[in-house]
């Protein structure tokens, strides 16, 4: 097989991941076992692909970083007596699917990836969303009953007495927060770094989709990746290109607010991050007291916590809302630092390599999990990891090829 021939191969099925992730709905093939996604079966084909082809791959030192980690987890297990609990290792699963993929990207010629694949997703995902988001062709029952909408969709446009209230776009990650971040990747990477008006509109319509889902915790992420951005690429981001940005996302957040309101109708559920009322709300006050509970526990088993134990989570009926105090939580002080090294490593990696407009787009990424991870656990969901980890591997691969973004 010839090199263009490869190259066309591993564009396809590098598109196919990422696609899988983004528009099919997980797999539940038994009750006690956590859902999959059509891309774990393929999992022992990219493991055999990606062994053939180690000497090409990049990012060894975060291999070795996530080794780290694995092992930490396993440890944990082990003195926890969970080592045989299917659900708790499937964490350990998750991290050689994470690698796996990392791995498989470092090989794809990312500018031909991005050429082919990253608008036609992005159309797609915005029609979907808009499908739902107005429920024609009742769009929501399919997200209910395929895609985990649970809860989300019941209440969709209406309140806790199911009275019209502000919409919260759900899409097909089937959670507002998720779908919030999956656009902010999207944003991440039609970021108007160069002055091209058809980029700035992609840029502003992903920003809008970040607006529909309600995420406060997005909101936060955007207003610190443009930050970061403009730190990292400053040479890009002039006094006009500033006014215009904030300009537009000033409109495009009118704009949201119209449409999740209904024309103003109602309170606008992430306004809440504005105006100080933040903290009164029962999301907030649920976090903190869910947060002090397993703060109380990490106290108890400091080193290498509780085993994953998904199952205690489930029983209580909690959730952690936090990455940081849930990787403290389950696998201890050393699993967290093992956490942290899936961030540090790459980060350090691209900040050396001194090539800023090749890798920011790692970076904003690794920075807005980073923001996430305080009030969510993005890393742990299935979707966003795949896409983490597709970006990670891209940007080895432009590292290695001198390839140019995509824009």
């Amino acid at each position: 097989m010839n090199g263009a021939m490869a190259d066309r191969l591993k564009i396809l099925f590098g598109g196919f991941i990422v696609c899988s992730v983004l528009f099919l709905p997980d797999l539940h093939l038994k009750s006690s076992w956590p859902a999959i996604q059509l891309i774990d079966f393929l999992l022992p084909f990219l493991a055999v692909y990606v062994f053939i082809e180690r000497k090409q791959v990049q990012g060894k030192l975060l291999f070795i970083g996530i080794a780290v980690f694995a092992l930490i987890m396993l440890v944990s297990m082990v003195v926890n007596g969970r080592i045989f609990v299917i659900q708790d290792l499937f964490e350990v699963v998750k991290l050689i699917k994470f690698s796996l993929i990392v791995a498989f990207f470092t090989l794809v010629p990312v500018a031909d990836f991005g050429r082919t694949w990253l608008k036609p997703m992005f159309i797609a995902l915005v029609g979907f969303n808009m499908l739902h988001f107005f429920n024609l062709f009742d769009f929501n029952h399919i997200i209910a009953t395929y895609y985990n909408g649970g809860l989300h969709i019941e209440y969709f446009g209406l309140n806790s007495l199911k009275e019209p209230a502000v919409k919260r776009m759900v899409g097909l990650a089937g959670n507002p927060n998720i779908n919030a971040l999956v656009f902010l990747f999207f944003s991440i990477a039609f970021l108007p770094i160069k002055q091209r008006t058809n980029t700035l509109w992609w840029f502003f319509v992903a920003v809008l989709m970040v607006f529909l889902c309600q995420s406060r915790t997005a909101i936060l992420g955007l207003g610190v990746i443009l930050i970061v951005a403009g730190f990292l690429l400053k040479q890009h981001f002039t006094i006009r290109k500033w006014t215009s940005l904030l300009l537009g996302i000033s409109v495009v957040y009118l704009l949201s607010w119209s449409m999740a309101t209904d024309f103003f109708r109602y309170s606008l559920y992430s306004n809440n991050l504005f105006n100080g009322h933040i903290l009164q709300t029962g999301s907030a006050r649920g976090r903190w007291e869910a947060w002090t509970l397993l703060g109380e526990m990490i106290l108890q088993k400091p080193l290498l916590g509780y085993g994953g134990n998904k199952a205690y989570f489930y029983s209580q009926k909690i959730y952690s809302e936090n990455e940081y105090i849930l990787m403290a939580w389950r696998y201890g002080i050393f699993g967290l630092m093992g956490y942290l090294l899936i961030y540090f490593l790459p980060l350090k990696t691209f900040f050396q390599a001194k090539k800023i407009e090749q890798t920011y787009p790692a970076l904003l990424c690794i920075v807005l999990l980073s923001v996430a991870a305080l009030t969510n656990n993005p890393f742990v969901d299935r979707t966003i990891m795949v896409l983490f980890a597709a970006v990670i591997g891209a940007v080895y691969s432009q590292l290695s090829t001198h390839q140019t973004h995509v824009e």
